[in-house]
């Protein structure tokens, strides 16, 4: 049975569904701000403190020599799949204590709109990755870093990907929620102004996560990796659901790969 919003829905024109939509991302706006408003700072500064650290621990070289991982071209699956494990795991398990009165207010039931949704917002951030490269290699003489690791992918890397996104989310929306929580000590809150610097810095410092990553290539890192993460930003203000977000990251990362790995193949078979 069509509900008659639903109706609402597929009678309306374009300029009616823009509309609707602003209106939409205007009430998340607001509804966001108040709702990280009435979670407790400091439960926000741990983990926001610990999931930057975990990060840093996590892309450290020093780690891989440790583990006793760099010389060695193809670890074992076990060891694949403990390494991204050990970095995403104590900070689920840390959200979860922390926010375990408050978790419907970052993960809700995901339904089949919002899976098309983070499928066309993880393409459409591709496309803007792709497209700042385009614009920094050929505008500015940039060159982008090689990532053996990306190029060299298997199919049991996917593990690692779908384990350490959620990581990767989590030390992404933790910023972002401690940032904004900043902003509602303010007398006069300025709800827009907020989001977007709160959505500014986390992108910046995203990025700058991927440093080692990427051997260092600052430019690459901020603007390639961390600027498009505002469409994850509009993807939560939409759809208040960090599996929405998640899944958006996961399409972008693993399309990126796939684009990679087909012109390494279409390249070897031209030399």
């Amino acid at each position: 049975m069509i509900t008659s919003t639903e109706k609402q829905k597929i009678q309306e024109t374009d300029a009616q569904r823009i509309i609707r939509n602003k209106r939409e991302i205007l009430d998340s706006i607001y509804v966001t701000y108040l709702s990280v408003k009435l979670v407790p700072l400091h439960k926000l500064i741990i983990q926001f403190v610990f999931s930057l650290l975990l990060t840093l621990l996590y892309t450290n070289p020093m780690l891989a020599e440790l583990l006793n991982l760099k010389n060695v071209n193809d670890p074992p699956l076990s060891l694949k799949i403990l390494i991204p494990s050990l970095y995403t795991a104590p900070q689920i398990a840390l959200f979860c204590f922390l926010f375990k009165k408050n978790l419907l207010m970052f993960f809700r039931k995901f339904n089949m709109k919002q899976i098309k949704l983070s499928v066309w917002a993880g393409i459409f951030s591709l496309g803007i990755a792709m497209g700042i490269n385009a614009l920094l290699e050929y505008g500015f003489s940039y060159t982008a870093a090689d990532n053996t690791n990306t190029i060299s992918f298997v199919p049991s890397d996917s593990f690692i990907l779908i384990v350490q996104l959620l990581g990767e989310e989590i030390l992404f929306f933790s910023t972002f929620f401690f940032i904004l929580k900043l902003f509602t000590y303010a007398k006069k809150p300025q709800y827009g102004i907020s989001i977007c610097i709160s959505s500014f810095l986390s992108c910046i410092l995203f990025g700058l996560a991927h440093l080692s990553t990427y051997d260092f290539h600052i430019i690459q890192c901020v603007f390639i990796i961390g600027f498009p993460c505002f469409i994850k930003i509009l993807l939560l203000l939409k759809t208040r659901n960090l599996w929405c977000t998640y899944s958006a990251h996961l399409v972008h990362d693993l399309l990126g790969v796939l684009i990679v790995a087909y012109g390494t193949l279409v390249s070897q078979q031209y030399l």
